[in-house]
């Protein structure tokens, strides 16, 4: 079968009649073609049906929708209507917000430069692929902290992010303060609340309420994400399976004014 490149199409558009295309090109092009509009049939047929069913709502609804999809096929991989459903949703989000396939192209274009220059962990089969943090993106740990403070520390630059309040200098000043005044410190902690002897709750003990946002502890590292009771732990980059979750911390509330 004869392909057909990118820059091969450029410079038949740019002047056909210097760069003719020969007719094992015609044939691949029209079978492009073919395949584009099929599928564009297919998202118009969809669209219509989203439509009449969901009405006119923004896009966070089949967002939300797809991480559960994601674990359905992540749990039989080769069930083909779970993918279909997720290609659904993210037609579905993508027409919603308004954004064009070319926006989508350019924003793939730009994330897999970054993707390239970011350092990875040795690939495990079955696991998230979660990139290498930089270390200077941390508050820096001062030493002989209580295990409170420490993680404190470690976590702290996960909720900044996540909050998009806090400054990085902000942070590390509230921290060091609280370790200087030493109140960081289990006791301090709501004795309600059923929590391991190092400050974080138990997902065994206690899951926390829906829709609320939290720092969980995995075996790759801390995240923030918001508990979902009907679709389990949801992020904005990334969704972790519920068995993954060690335990849990609330994030604060960011502050007011």
């Amino acid at each position: 079968m004869t392909t057909i490149t990118k820059e091969r199409i450029e410079l038949f558009i740019k002047n056909p009649l210097e760069n003719g295309l020969t007719r094992g090109e015609q044939m691949e092009l029209a079978r492009i073609a073919l395949a584009s509009l099929e599928r564009e049939l297919i998202r118009h047929e969809h669209a219509k049906w989203s439509d009449s069913t969901f009405g006119c709502v923004g896009p966070i609804g089949p967002l939300k929708h797809l991480s559960k999809e994601a674990l359905e096929a992540a749990a039989e991989p080769d069930d083909l209507s779970e993918w279909a459903d997720m290609h659904f949703l993210l037609w579905d989000a993508q027409r919603r917000a308004g954004i064009s396939d070319a926006e989508i192209t350019a924003a793939m274009e730009d994330k897999l430069k970054i993707n390239m220059e970011r350092q990875w962990p040795e690939p495990k089969d079955g696991e998230p692929r979660l990139h290498i943090k930089e270390p200077g993106n941390s508050p820096v740990i001062p030493d002989g902290l209580s295990t409170v403070c420490a993680e404190a520390y470690q976590v702290v630059g996960v909720m900044a992010d996540a909050l998009g309040v806090f400054g990085d200098a902000a942070v590390q000043k509230v921290l060091d303060n609280l370790s200087q005044q030493k109140l960081v410190h289990r006791d301090v902690l709501p004795f309600s609340l059923p929590v391991t002897p190092d400050g974080w709750i138990s997902c065994s003990d206690r899951m926390p309420n829906d829709a609320q946002w939290c720092v969980v502890n995995t075996e790759y590292g801390y995240y923030v994400q918001c508990w979902s009771e009907g679709q389990g732990w949801l992020g904005d980059d990334i969704s972790i399976p519920k068995c993954d979750v060690i335990n849990w911390m609330p994030l604060p509330e960011p502050p007011q004014g």
